[in-house]
């Protein structure tokens, strides 16, 4: 018998599946775990364990994309946004030309600022090149795109915003 966040997290996606149709015919795995932390949610690759710290949750099996919702704030737009940012980009190959085009649109010095910032604010410690692929080229994808920075459209170039309008047409993003 389904528990309250299983119903939850169901309602959820299917929610997100509802307002963004792209999301729809896509196998993702999704599980809704409230937290009393800062997170609003955790995508998984197909083929990711996750650590001893933070295991994959065993109600997302291996072998297929997973998203974890850990605050109930977490909006269909962002459920799209990370999903699209860590797997479709990568899946879909009208997205990962798009995506590609968008990285090579950046200044490489102003990454490397948003960088040192993360190890200042954050604490990362990751190589440059783990933390570009994994968390600052999907956030810097994901502000404008999925409405995730306010007045993030003076932080892009007119090149860089015509991309990320190409995307936000093609997932129906308003």
């Amino acid at each position: 018998m389904p528990n309250n966040d299983d119903v939850m997290g169901a309602m959820m996606f299917e929610k997100a599946q509802k307002e963004y149709p792209y999301l729809a015919g896509k196998d993702i795995s999704f599980m809704y775990s409230p937290q009393q932390d800062d997170r609003m949610l955790e995508f998984w690759h197909p083929d990711e364990p996750g650590s001893s710290e933070s295991p994959r949750p065993d109600t997302l099996p291996l072998g297929k994309p997973g998203v974890q919702v850990f605050s109930p704030k977490t909006s269909p737009l962002d459920i799209l946004g990370d999903y699209v940012s860590h797997y479709g980009v990568q899946a879909d190959p009208r997205l990962a030309a798009m995506y590609q085009q968008f990285g090579q649109s950046l200044d490489p010095a102003m990454m490397q600022r948003r960088y040192a910032e993360h190890q200042q604010m954050f604490g990362e410690k990751r190589p440059y090149e783990d933390w570009y692929s994994s968390t600052g080229l999907p956030e810097y994808f994901r502000g404008y795109t999925f409405n995730q920075w306010p007045d993030a459209a003076q932080m892009y170039t007119p090149e860089q915003l015509q991309i990320l309008n190409q995307v936000r047409q093609y997932l129906g993003v308003k």
